[in-house]
C-alpha cells in the first residue's frame, strides 16, 4: 500500500456529481460522459441491477429519477477515499453517502408520488482510474422512499423507522488530506471485525460486540429492518431477528473495502447468501437461497467501531424468494 492523498480522485468524483446534479433530464448522459470511462460499469439495486455505459445509466436511472423528483439536492454525510484492500491496494475508490432530496411529484418505478418532499438514501462507490470513473456501485434505500409516500408493502420492521443521520461527530466529509495511519487503523479494525463475524457464521454474540464495538454503538439499517442503538437495542432490533430468521449459507466476499481517517467500509455484490428458513422480516419461511447485496460504512472511535450505516438490496433479496415487491405494489396500489 503506497502513500496517496486521493485529492485528484476526490476532485473527479465531486465534479462528476456536480455535473449530474446540474443536468436536466435529457442532459444527464452527456454530463456523465465527460468523466466516466468508455467501458463504464455500473452496479445498481433492483430493479436497475447492472448496467453498461453512461447512456444506459442516464436513461434507466438518473433520467427517470430526476423526472420524478428533480431538481435533486445532494446532501452528503460521508465522503472518503482509499486504496482497495480486496485487490491488494491496486485500485482507488471514492465513496459518498447521504440523501438525495426532491419533491416527488410524478411517478417513479411505476408508482404514484407523494407530492411531498422526499429523501432517497444513497451510497456510491466509484473506482477512479486514469482520470476517469471506471465503475460505480450505487445503493439506494428504495423501500425507505416508498414508506415516505405511504407504501407499506412489508410486515412491521424490528428496528426504528427514521431518517438516517450522518456521523454524530459531524466530520464525515473527508475532503482534505488525512493521516494514512488513521485510515489503516480503521481498515485493520474493520478487517478484524469482519473476519470474526464471518468465522462465527455472521452472528454477533456478546464477546464479539464487546471486542469490536463501543457500548453506545448505533446501527442505521435499511427500511424493512430499521435502525437500532446500543447493545440491547441492536440485539433486539437487528442481530437476534437476523440470526433466528436466516440460515447462513456463505460469505461471497467484497468488491471493495477501504478506510480513510476514522471512516471505512465495503460493498459486496452480493455479500451474503442465506436462506430465509425462520421467516425473517415477518415473511413466510423459504428454503431458497437468496443473495444480499450489502454496503457497510463505519466510524471508528479509538480502537472500536461506534457507528454503522447499512444498505441492503432487500427488493432483490425478496425477489429471489419469489416476492416482487414493486410488481405487487403496481398491481395493488395505495388506497
Amino acid at each position: 500500500m503506497t502513500a496517496q492523498d486521493f485529492q485528484a480522485e476526490k476532485a473527479i468524483v465531486r465534479a462528476h456529481n456536480t455535473a449530474i446534479d446540474a443536468a436536466g433530464v435529457e442532459d444527464v448522459a452527456g454530463a456523465m460522459a465527460v468523466r466516466v470511462a468508455p467501458s463504464y460499469h455500473w452496479r445498481g439495486m433492483h430493479p436497475f441491477d447492472a448496467l453498461e455505459g453512461s447512456d444506459a445509466v442516464a436513461t434507466k436511472f438518473w433520467g427517470p429519477l430526476k423526472r420524478a423528483m428533480g431538481p435533486l439536492q445532494r446532501r452528503p454525510d460521508i465522503f472518503m477515499a482509499g486504496q482497495n484492500w480486496v485487490d491488494d491496494f491496486a485500485t482507488t475508490w471514492v465513496v459518498e453517502m447521504g440523501h438525495l432530496m426532491g419533491l416527488w411529484e410524478t411517478p417513479w418505478l411505476g408508482l404514484g408520488p407523494s407530492n411531498r418532499i422526499a429523501f432517497l438514501r444513497y451510497v456510491e462507490f466509484h473506482r477512479v482510474e486514469d482520470g476517469r470513473i471506471a465503475e460505480t456501485a450505487t445503493y439506494l434505500d428504495v423501500l425507505g422512499l416508498l414508506n415516505q409516500a405511504g407504501y407499506q408493502p412489508l410486515p412491521p420492521q424490528t428496528g426504528a423507522s427514521i431518517l438516517s443521520p450522518g456521523p454524530r461527530t459531524h466530520d464525515g466529509l473527508l475532503t482534505d488530506v488525512h493521516d494514512p495511519a488513521e485510515g489503516r487503523a480503521t481498515l485493520d479494525l474493520i478487517n478484524a471485525m469482519v473476519s470474526d463475524l464471518v468465522g462465527g457464521g455472521v452472528e454477533s454474540p456478546g464477546d464479539h460486540m464487546a471486542k469490536f464495538w463501543t457500548s453506545d454503538m448505533c446501527w442505521f439499517g435499511p427500511a424493512g429492518i430499521g435502525a437500532s442503538a446500543f447493545y440491547r437495542g441492536y440485539q433486539r432490533g437487528h442481530s437476534q431477528p437476523f440470526e433466528e430468521g436466516l440460515e447462513y449459507v456463505r460469505h461471497n466476499g467484497h468488491q471493495c473495502r477501504i478506510g480513510e481517517g476514522n471512516f471505512g467500509g465495503f460493498f459486496g455484490y452480493p455479500s451474503l447468501t442465506v436462506k430465509n428458513s425462520g421467516g425473517y422480516m415477518g415473511l413466510p419461511a423459504s428454503d431458497r437461497e437468496a443473495d444480499m447485496r450489502i454496503v457497510d460504512l463505519y466510524r471508528r472511535e479509538g480502537n472500536k467501531l461506534t457507528e454503522n450505516w447499512i444498505f441492503i438490496d432487500i427488493l432483490h433479496f425478496l425477489k429471489m424468494q419469489g416476492l416482487d415487491v414493486l410488481a405487487r405494489l403496481r398491481e395493488y396500489p395505495r388506497l
